[in-house]
């Protein structure tokens, strides 16, 4: 039994106890009441109507209780959400700008070198903003072939760089390949219950859980941004929609790099 748990459940046997309490209290207050007299009768009549008021009082009490933690509850996971969603804004702050540096910028390599730039910015913002504790965002770049296939380049955030290449005319290569031409997206929960095409067991994971999402922009394909963590389904699908978002930032500048030339 969790904290949280243990909590509530003695939370409730106390309510409980209380409201058992002044139910019997009255009645007994009320036999008492009886067979007294003067001012011994008047102070049990009084003491039953108290102990009668706050039998009806006790369960809107713990209603309204309930009430204001559930309210507390709702009021956190709110602030929760703006602070992340300020953090991530806080976080693109540098990668937009870098784009907005490449769409001004006539000189191709110029724009080479900031979209190389804007990878490395994309990956520290999924793998510190994006991610949990001690996750890991990686660059693959598409390579057309023949064969084709997505080749690491860059990663961020946990130590290790990312050993796979997804080769056309293998399963998984062919799986991730598809993923990238058709703009998809991809959500492990754990790779040891449920591993994707392809996947191979022969060696112990160096994580569990992962979202992959096509970099594509301008009916181009670029490549593919991960994101995996140590934790089983530690990724949520509220992730893997911020993945998408900061992959298309990416796929920008990406574009950017490719266009033409600018006469100044």
């Amino acid at each position: 039994m969790t904290g949280d748990t243990h909590h509530a459940t003695r939370a409730e046997a106390l309510w409980l106890a209380l409201g058992v309490t002044v139910v019997v209290a009255a009645l007994v207050l009320g036999e008492a009441a009886r067979t007294a007299d003067g001012a011994t009768r008047a102070w049990l009549v009084a003491a039953q109507a108290t102990c009668t008021a706050l039998a009806f009082a006790v369960p809107q009490l713990r209603q309204w209780r309930a009430s204001r933690a559930e309210a507390s509850a709702e009021e956190r996971e709110i602030e929760a959400r703006v602070e992340t969603r300020m953090a991530i804004n806080d976080a693109l702050d540098p990668v937009l700008r870098m784009v907005a540096r490449s769409v001004a910028e006539p000189d191709p390599e110029v724009r080479e070198r900031l979209a190389a730039q804007t990878v490395s910015l994309v990956l520290m913002t999924a793998s510190e903003f994006i991610g949990h504790d001690r996750s890991r965002a990686c660059w693959y770049r598409l390579d057309a072939g023949p064969p084709g296939r997505l080749v690491p380049v860059e990663h961020a955030g946990r130590a290790g760089p990312p050993t796979t290449h997804f080769v056309e005319g293998s399963t998984a290569g062919d799986a991730a390949i598809d993923l990238v031409l058709t703009d998809g997206a991809l959500r492990c929960e754990d790779v040891l219950s449920a591993p994707p095409p392809g996947w191979s067991l022969d060696r112990a994971p160096a994580y569990r859980t992962f979202v992959a999402v096509a970099t594509v922009g301008d009916d181009a394909a670029y490549g593919m941004l991960t994101l995996d963590a140590l934790e089983p389904g530690s990724l949520s699908a509220d992730d893997e929609g911020l993945l998408r978002l900061v992959s298309g930032v990416l796929a920008l500048a990406m574009g950017l790099a490719h266009r033409p030339g600018v006469p100044p």
